[in-house]
């Protein structure tokens, strides 16, 4: 059994296909994966051992990836995303069968099945898997994430495990960050509390985020270090699945706290919680109402998202943490 997964995506979106491997792995243990994603998608996926191949998707696929591809031999081809590349992947890969998400186009009389994904979950591990698991017959069920603990890489931080927290409070989006104070008032009571020894907060290597978290812990105390960005993809997940509990903006770093099995606390706003949210992990989430006005614009949603995030504060995240830890044991 050979199977290609086409999926252009990011860090989050590489973890989503994780479900999909696992359920392909569970009903035929000796097929042989190979993704095609996005370069920045790849660390992920190298957590996970069912995936053989891992290769980069170029927005316009060449004859020799095509070749390639072809030569392998296929039993399914899938893409999983509604991109122009994935789909010329799937449909000329020259599989037995070959499946996309969206509109066909110009390839419908090459493919055995097109459209959305017969799910009402809105998760995107949970829409990939449903595509996945029709075409091939498998438990309809998702599973969890996979990130294998074999896969992970010492960080090298001299941190007990289970007595610290993470925190991530930077994004891209900067709608989805809150000031510096906020996460210092979670941090400083996290410790004064005894629920941790240390906070550990997390960042991108961009400088702009590196200062916001070097700010953060400054203003926590001694109790608190940075990251300041320089951790690989599997030292992360190291460091993750030995801590106490994540907390953070909804970003790709929640996703991987949810596959290490690291209880999450998330802040969603101004994004899709449904689709987003921390997959099939014990997590409590701090969020609010996203759906539009009647006749409310787009600028003005994301204008009303912003006051509406920022009004969230940090007793109520901290009673997440607290009923969080309290499941936890």
């Amino acid at each position: 059994m050979r199977v290609l997964l086409a999926k252009p995506c990011g860090l989050r979106g590489a973890l989503a296909l994780t479900p999909a491997v696992r359920s392909i792995r569970e009903r035929h243990p000796a097929a042989r994966v190979t993704v095609l994603t996005s370069p920045a998608a790849l660390a992920v996926l190298e957590g996970c051992p069912g995936v053989d191949l891992a290769l980069p998707l170029p927005p316009s696929p060449g004859l020799a990836l095509l070749a390639h591809l072809r030569r392998q031999d296929f039993d399914h081809a899938f893409a999983l995303a509604p991109s122009a590349a994935a789909r010329r992947c799937a449909a000329l890969s020259g599989a037995a069968r070959r499946w996309v998400v969206g509109r066909p186009g110009l390839y419908l009389p090459l493919l055995d099945g097109w459209g959305d994904p017969p799910t009402q979950d809105l998760h995107e591990a949970a829409r990939n898997h449903a595509v996945v698991a029709q075409a091939m017959s498998l438990p309809t069920q998702a599973p969890a994430y996979w990130f294998a603990t074999s896969r992970m890489q010492e960080h090298g931080l001299l941190l007990e495990p289970g007595r610290y927290a993470l925190i991530h409070p930077t994004a891209a989006d900067p709608a989805r960050m809150l000031g510096a104070h906020f996460w210092s008032v979670v941090g400083r009571e996290l410790i004064d509390s005894r629920a941790v020894d240390r906070v550990v907060v997390s960042c991108g290597p961009d400088a702009t985020e590196r200062i916001y978290a070097e700010a953060v812990c400054g203003a926590i105390g001694p109790a608190a270090s940075s990251l300041a960005g320089k951790l690989r993809i599997p030292q992360l997940a190291r460091l993750l699945a030995d801590a106490r509990l994540c907390l953070g903006v909804d970003t790709p770093v929640l996703q991987l706290a949810a596959a290490v099995r690291c209880p999450v606390v998330g802040l969603y706003g101004p994004s899709d919680y449904g689709r987003n949210r921390p997959w099939d992990s014990l997590s409590r989430n701090v969020r609010v109402d996203n759906a539009p006005y009647l006749g409310e614009t787009a600028a003005e949603w994301r204008d009303r998202m912003g006051r509406a995030f920022g009004r969230i504060r940090p007793d109520q995240v901290l009673q997440a943490s607290d009923e969080l830890l309290r499941m936890a044991g």
